[in-house]
């Protein structure tokens, strides 16, 4: 019985004192570990790649004649439209410089982007329309005047929005067309 108790207590003990045992070994274990991982860091640091290039005002290049802006512009905020430029070089008939055909690109894809942004427009406009006109057709008194004249209002926005889209994919075709030519007359 008495051997019972004491293997009963030195059961009761020796998970005390496993855990005490690493707790004592931990800090020389946490030093090296924590060299290891500085070591690691640091090689990962010279592994790395370079980031990019970072633009500022100081390096970003300028030319006397062009204007760098960031963003787009539309005409009717007073800016130039973004195609005269092209348009006039190419009238000249000399060959295209490199300054002009990246003009062209950049002019071809602000181009493509209003595009789908008026296409994306179009799209929500319609939607909306269609919502709007199953909300009115849902009431059982859909003579309503003002809903009648809201879905008019409506529809007059998805018709201009629609000829803005056919302007916009024309100027895109144009561009498309300038770019193809100061890309063909590039490889002759």
């Amino acid at each position: 019985m008495r051997l019972a108790k004491i293997g009963l207590v030195i059961l009761l003990i020796s998970p005390f004192a496993t855990a005490a045992r690493p707790r004592q070994d931990s800090p020389s274990g946490q030093q090296e570990s924590l060299a290891d991982a500085a070591r690691r860091s640091q090689a990962r640091k010279k592994n790395q790649t370079q980031a990019g290039k970072v633009w500022d005002n100081d390096n970003i290049p300028t030319t006397n004649d062009n204007i760098s802006v960031v963003g787009q512009t539309s005409p009717s905020e007073g800016g130039p439209a973004p195609s005269a430029a092209p348009e006039s070089t190419q009238k000249t008939g000399g060959p295209l410089t490199a300054e002009q055909k990246t003009a062209i690109q950049a002019d071809l894809n602000a181009a493509k982007a209003e595009l789908a942004t008026l296409k994306a427009d179009l799209d929500i406009a319609q939607r909306k329309y269609a919502l709007d006109e199953q909300t009115y057709l849902s009431n059982p008194n859909y003579t309503d005047k003002t809903g009648a004249k809201e879905l008019a209002g409506e529809k007059e926005q998805i018709v201009a929005k629609q000829q803005q889209i056919s302007d916009a994919q024309k100027r895109v075709d144009d561009l498309q067309a300038q770019a193809e030519a100061a890309a063909g007359e590039a490889s002759k």
